[in-house]
């Protein structure tokens, strides 16, 4: 590994645990932070409700939630924007407890997004370049989730492989446009968040 990359790395580390402990001393915690302001979160609503959109870098995101099972609260959506003009890809939606922390990591069919669904190969090529900026309430949370995708690009390229493994499958009784549409197809993969886990990764191998 390059001095360079251990070094965005090392960054991206920093910036994942810096985050949420900037969060703790001021009694908070991702999920508060992300619900941008509200008092009381309302199921599938936007957090914030016109999205944070990074025009420089083509990117951007909201939270909400669903009625998860305990273990989560909600979740991100984090797009990168197509070249049709309005268009979006999903690159990844990233879960959290309801004392946010991150839970998994996890893709979505098309019709969820509302999204224009690439290929795995086209999303992984994102990945390197993928960083989401803001300003006012919101940008420690736009520093936290580019760190999270830096930190967990690798399993992120396999999730999205993973992904176009069930569609495939799925290939040859619908056209790509129906699979898309498909209702019984939701969350087609998911990895770990864990950001604990990844963290001891790197420390074994000494960044």
């Amino acid at each position: 590994m390059s001095s360079g990359c251990q070094s965005d790395l090392m960054n991206a580390a920093l910036a994942a645990v810096n985050v949420p402990l900037h969060y703790a001393q001021k009694g908070k915690n991702l999920v508060l932070a992300s619900m941008a302001g509200a008092k009381q979160g309302v199921y599938l609503a936007h957090y914030p409700e016109k999205d944070v959109v990074d025009r420089v870098h083509h990117t951007r995101f909201y939270y909400h939630s669903h009625r998860h099972p305990s273990q989560e609260h909600g979740h991100f959506h984090i797009f990168v924007n197509d070249q049709e003009p309005g268009g979006f890809m999903h690159l990844a939606a990233l879960s959290l407890s309801p004392r946010g922390e991150p839970v998994r990591w996890f893709s979505t069919n098309a019709w969820v997004t509302g999204e224009r669904m690439p290929s795995a190969l086209e999303m992984i090529g994102k990945l390197d370049s993928f960083q989401i900026q803001t300003h006012g309430r919101l940008a420690p949370i736009a520093r936290w989730l580019t760190a999270m995708v830096q930190l967990f690009s690798p399993q992120l390229i396999q999730m999205l492989k993973r992904r176009d493994i069930v569609m495939q499958r799925r290939s040859t009784s619908q056209t790509w446009t129906a699979l898309c549409e498909d209702r019984r197809l939701d969350v087609l993969s998911q990895c770990s968040a864990s950001l604990p886990k990844r963290i001891q990764q790197f420390q074994q191998r000494g960044f």
